[in-house]
Formats: C-alpha cells, sequence, structure tokens
C-alpha cells in the first residue's frame, strides 16, 4: 500500500523527470506501473484499448508512459484514452450530431499584439509566449494532407480569435497550434492564444468560458500547445480544463499535451497521428501509432518526445 502523499510525490516526480528529457525515468516509471498497471494486468490481457479514468493526481500520471518488468510502455500493448468519469464518457458517446462538410479548420502561430501579450503575459507571470515557426509548419503540413477543398488555415496575424468563433462549426477537425495558457487558481480564464485585429471586440484571448458558449460540430479538436490538459483537479470531473470547456461545446474528443512538449517533434507526432486517421484508424489507435514512430526513431523515443498527448474522452 501507498500513502496519498507518496504517490502525488511519486507522480509529480515522474512528470518532472518527463517533462525534463531525464535518462533517469526508468526506475519510476517501473514503480508506477507495478503500482497502478499490474494489479489489473489480468483484466488487461488481450484488450486493444484502454480507458482510464483518472482520480485527483493521477490526471497527471501518463498512463502511456508506465513501463512493464519487461521494458515494455503500456501504449506499446492498447491505444489509450482518459474520460473524466464513465457517466461523461457514456454522455459523449450518446451524442450524435450532424456532421460537416468541411474536414479541417487549422490555425497556427497567431501573430501577438503588444496588447494581447500584455494581458496574457499578467496571466502567465513569467512564461514567455515566443513566436511558434514550427506551428505554422505543421498547420500547413496538415493543410497540403487534407487538401484545399477539405481544410482551411489560417496562421500569423489571419489566426484570429473571430474567426475561429465564426467559423469552428463547419468542420470536423479544429487544430489549434498555438500556446495554451493554464489558469489553475481559475479554470475557466485558461485560454488559448489567439492573434486579434485592431478593430475587433475579441482580446485574442479565447478563454475557457467562452469556448463553452460555441456550438461545435467537430468530432475531434486538437490542441497542440504547451500543456493544455492541466487544470483544476476536481471531484469527479476530471480536469477542468480546456478539454471540459470544448466537450461542453459539444466536441466530444480532444487531444492534448500534459507537458511543455518540444516542437519539431510534435509536428512529426501530428502529422503521423492525421495521416493514421484518414487512413480509417480510431482516434486513440492513431494517436498510439503515431507515438510508436517516434519511439522508433532515435532522435525521439525518449518519452518526452512520444508521450505527451493524451486523448481526453471518445477514443472511438
Amino acid at each position: 500500500a501507498i500513502g496519498h502523499k507518496e504517490l502525488v510525490d511519486r507522480v509529480e516526480q515522474f512528470n518532472r523527470q518527463l517533462a525534463n528529457n531525464d535518462i533517469e525515468y526508468t526506475a519510476l516509471s517501473g514503480r508506477l506501473y507495478n503500482l497502478l498497471v499490474a494489479p489489473a494486468i489480468n483484466q488487461l490481457q488481450g484488450k486493444s484499448r484502454i480507458v482510464i479514468v483518472p482520480d485527483d493526481i493521477l490526471w497527471e500520471a501518463p498512463f502511456q508512459a508506465l513501463r512493464s518488468p519487461q521494458g515494455r510502455f503500456l501504449i506499446q500493448n492498447a491505444a489509450i484514452s482518459y474520460a473524466p468519469s464513465l457517466t461523461v464518457l457514456r454522455e459523449i458517446m450518446k451524442s450524435s450530431r450532424s456532421k460537416p462538410a468541411s474536414a479541417l479548420l487549422a490555425m497556427g502561430n497567431p501573430k501577438l499584439t503588444g496588447q494581447t501579450m500584455s494581458r496574457a503575459k499578467n496571466v502567465l507571470m513569467r512564461t514567455s509566449l515566443e513566436s511558434l515557426p514550427e506551428a505554422e509548419r505543421l498547420v500547413r503540413g496538415l493543410a497540403q494532407l487534407y487538401g484545399a477543398n477539405e481544410s482551411k488555415v489560417y496562421v500569423g496575424a489571419d489566426a484570429r480569435e473571430e474567426v475561429l468563433k465564426a467559423e469552428a462549426d463547419k468542420y470536423r477537425v479544429l487544430q489549434l497550434a498555438s500556446h495554451g495558457v493554464i489558469n489553475n487558481a481559475n479554470p475557466m480564464y485558461s485560454h488559448i492564444v489567439l492573434a486579434q485585429s485592431g478593430d475587433s471586440k475579441e482580446d485574442g484571448l479565447l478563454e475557457a468560458w467562452e469556448i463553452m458558449q460555441m456550438d461545435l460540430k467537430a468530432d475531434l479538436a486538437v490542441l497542440s500547445a504547451c500543456e493544455t490538459a492541466r487544470g483544476r483537479i476536481g471531484a469527479g470531473e476530471g480536469v477542468i480544463g480546456l478539454s471540459w470547456a470544448l466537450f461542453v461545446a459539444g466536441c466530444p474528443t480532444t487531444v492534448v499535451s500534459q507537458w511543455k512538449v518540444e516542437s519539431s517533434s510534435t509536428t512529426e507526432l501530428m502529422m503521423a497521428f492525421h495521416r493514421n486517421l484518414k487512413t480509417g484508424a480510431s482516434k486513440s489507435e492513431s494517436l498510439r501509432q503515431a507515438a510508436m514512430k517516434l519511439m522508433a526513431d532515435k532522435r525521439y523515443n525518449h518519452p518526452f518526445y512520444w508521450a505527451g498527448f493524451i486523448i481526453v474522452g471518445d477514443g472511438r
């Protein structure tokens, strides 16, 4: 048995090791595997999909990177998705909405004006909002993958908050490759930083409470920004962060990051994920295959590169 404080310490330490690309992570990965996965090993045998409903600190545990005594990561055995609760998952899976005709709306590397920067900096304190050229490369790559008829891409000064609000409901997949800022004290003010136009009433910060008021018909939203999975951990509700706001807006599945992700490996991972989706693989299987592709590349075989993104919601 293990006490709550010790569990919190171990999970936080493991998360830090992965987020810092620390090569010493394997011992703790094995210990957490024995603690969290091994007791259910018989039930997991032969299963190709695992849904994890984490409690409390376990929202921060990257189950996909837990390693068996044989040296296999959990994600090598099964596709993994996370859910706030089984009740929420059932509701999400039941809701059927008409599918928009167009496939992809992507925004990347929004141009940040001084005003957006100063507002965001107040919230951010010390986090710097640097330009994200790699995010631009990603969304341009996705535009090629989906094709001009099926996708719309906005970068730089065009990646504006009001454009997203006006157009998001026309697409099946939303990809926002921008900074995500998590406000733990006030999760409704967690936000995605977008561009702002001079004459607009929108401030360029798409906050969680604003997302909740949108009417989305997308069945997938991908937030390939820094640390988008974090939020305040509520009893039974999972992370009240941006993915929760997207559920409320009608989007059943989000892909979010658990730590500050590295940009070039993110582009590789995301391109592979979308290619897999286009072949008809499920969302969680698409992410699993993308992670395994990076794992097989010696530049990216540390979990820091491939384990940072998770699927929250309906993994089908």
